[in-house]
């Protein structure tokens, strides 16, 4: 009874230690910027590995509320994953975000959001809050127009969904430069950012140029598999917040306890509880009658103990 208690207990534990694995499917990066200190909004703010679109919903709802920009920038980027900001290939692709990303006075970032995060419902906030005229910039068409005026802005930028061949680096470098083109447009000012981006519901690997020939030296030139645990660990998700955008926050939020080295090693560790379980009550089982240790007393077994 208490090997099947124990072997049932194991078992739970393997499932939930594959639901915290897949946990992290559905999921997309999402950051918020600002040029200026926001109190309400950044004495609270912790960059984290996972949260929900919600929760990053209510922050940028606060600082949408307490900050009176000049210019608030939505940015759509479907597509995107956390592993387009590791650090070997940030530099590349998205130099510009990296740059105003630490140059923010609050930063708020979050590698993987559950949820689709309601764009809309930002803009009508922005619009409501401070009668922000809207500017939809189509990043598809190079034509696009800022007009002057002394009401704040938002500025729409939509792009079109990330692909996943070998042009995906070359794209995101070409959005991150379109981006930084827009902001180079804009009048002086307080300016906030808000980054969002559409979840990615399965693992997709990202093919080579079929021009190229196969070459260790091209590995940069892969998108590996967007698995459980597949972002890198050094990113500009959160990496990069400068100094003045941190707080002091709990462990649990400056620091990562479950790496995937650790969670392969706690889904092994179950596994061989459970055959340990197994194999303990497999012989517990097993029965043997006292007679089997008693001495045989047949008829020649009783002759020869007359004589």
């Amino acid at each position: 009874m208490l090997f099947s208690s124990i072997l049932k207990g194991a078992s739970l534990a393997l499932v939930a230690s594959l639901s915290a694995v897949y946990a992290f499917e559905d999921t997309s990066p999402l950051m918020l910027l600002s040029s200026k200190r926001v109190p309400v909004v950044h004495d609270h703010l912790s960059s984290a590995a996972i949260t929900s679109s919600e929760h990053f919903h209510d922050l940028a709802r606060k600082l949408v509320s307490e900050f009176a920009a000049s210019t608030y920038i939505l940015v759509s980027q479907p597509g995107l994953h956390a592993s387009d900001f590791s650090a070997t290939t940030a530099d590349a692709t998205t130099p510009h975000l990296r740059k105003l990303y630490q140059q923010a006075e609050t930063a708020y970032a979050v590698r993987n959001a559950h949820g689709a995060f309601d764009m809309a419902g930002i803009e009508k906030h922005i619009v409501d809050t401070w009668g922000a005229d809207t500017i939809v910039i189509d990043a598809a068409s190079d034509a696009f127009s800022i007009p002057l005026s002394e009401k704040p802005k938002l500025v729409r930028v939509d792009f079109p969904v990330l692909p996943v061949d070998y042009t995906r680096s070359r794209v995101l470098a070409d959005n991150d430069a379109f981006l930084s083109s827009i902001m180079s447009l804009l009048p002086s000012g307080d300016v906030a950012v808000i980054y969002a981006s559409t979840p990615i519901s399965r693992p997709f690997v990202a093919k080579r140029n079929p021009d190229e020939a196969p070459s260790p030296t091209n590995a940069s030139d892969y998108l590996y598999p967007s698995s459980t645990f597949d972002y890198p660990t050094d990113t500009l998700l959160p990496g990069m917040i400068p100094e003045g955008a941190r707080t002091d926050g709990s462990l649990f939020t400056r620091y990562q306890f479950f790496t995937p080295g650790l969670f392969m090693a706690i889904i092994a560790s179950l596994l061989l509880v459970v055959i340990l379980g197994v194999g303990l009550e497999s012989i517990s089982s097993i029965k043997i009658s006292y007679d089997a240790f008693q001495k045989e007393m047949g008829p020649q077994a009783v002759q020869s103990m007359k004589k």
